[in-house]
């Protein structure tokens, strides 16, 4: 790899880390708010435009919410070298697909 690649792999290791970061924190507020209206019983949510109280459309959204603050934790702790594989399989997918800068 030239000096680029190098600077490249590097931006995206960090641009990377800075988006999971953000999925932390505001994944995480929404968690929170998502888990109080969870187990309340008489807190509603609107489901297809519908406000409803049931436990399984809060339930799916307490995990939907959860499965943002998942990816957030493994952006931004993942391994380097983990980034680094993430990032050459992107340069390969680009260069297979016919992307050009």
């Amino acid at each position: 790899m030239d000096t680029s690649q190098l600077k490249a792999m590097k931006r995206f290791r960090k641009g990377a880390r800075f988006i999971g970061f953000w999925f932390i924190l505001i994944g995480g507020f929404m968690l929170y708010q998502f888990l109080g209206i969870l187990n309340d019983p008489e807190a509603t949510i609107t489901y297809n435009g519908v406000p409803t109280n049931e436990y399984s459309v809060k339930l799916d959204a307490v995990i939907f919410i959860g499965l943002f603050v998942a990816i957030g934790l493994l952006a931004a702790f993942s391994p380097s070298r983990w980034l680094n594989k993430l990032f050459v399989a992107k340069i390969s997918f680009e260069s297979a697909v016919g992307f050009k800068k």
